[in-house]
């Protein structure tokens, strides 16, 4: 039994999408070199919750899972790439997802129904994290003028974790919760 866990909330991509995030993964390295997360699985990352207690975390889950059959499903819209700093010295480069009023109430219930209060969120897809100046510099004006138009719906949020204080740790499913069965108009 774990003493101390780390939760990453995720919505998972279907493996089409994963591609051609990869494809995009694989080209930044061609152009920068190797960089921190290009194996990683790409996932629109909700939330991280680091060194928790599991038997408090568990029943909470419970209830988040009861709170988010509630939600319907719904279809996101991926629309080309954005950026944001990370320190003075790196920056990021994400996936950006359409955000219309509809998104934006939809991503407002999730955080409430979980829980969270972040309430300025911009939902995104790592692509290229933490990276210096200097190779975001040569990345960004290649991925700005690349469209990457494509769109999924989205059935189910996927909890991870792993053992805060094991050395290499991987993520392992811990549990995944179904929203309600049906798209419905916001």
């Amino acid at each position: 039994m774990l003493s101390y866990a780390d939760y990453l909330i995720v919505i998972s991509l279907p493996d089409d999408v994963k591609n051609q995030i990869g494809r995009y993964k694989r080209a930044s390295a061609k152009l920068i070199g190797e960089f921190e997360g290009i194996k990683r699985t790409p996932n629109l990352i909700i939330t991280h919750q680091v060194r928790c207690k599991p038997f408090l975390v568990q029943p909470a889950i419970e209830l988040m899972a009861k709170r988010i059959s509630t939600m319907p499903p719904i279809e996101l819209q991926i629309n080309g790439f954005g950026n944001c700093s990370k320190g003075y010295n790196a920056k990021t480069i994400y996936t950006q997802i359409a955000a219309d009023e509809k998104v934006n109430n939809w991503f407002r219930l999730l955080n409430k129904q979980i829980g969270l209060k972040t309430p300025n969120a911009v939902p995104h897809i790592p692509l290229v994290p933490n990276i210096p100046l200097t190779g975001f510099n040569k990345l960004w004006p290649n991925l700005v003028s690349k469209p990457l138009i494509t769109s999924f719906t989205v059935n189910s949020l996927t909890i991870l974790h792993r053992d805060t204080f094991a050395e290499y740790c991987e993520w392992t499913l811990y549990k995944e919760l179904t929203f309600g069965n049906r798209l419905l108009a916001f």
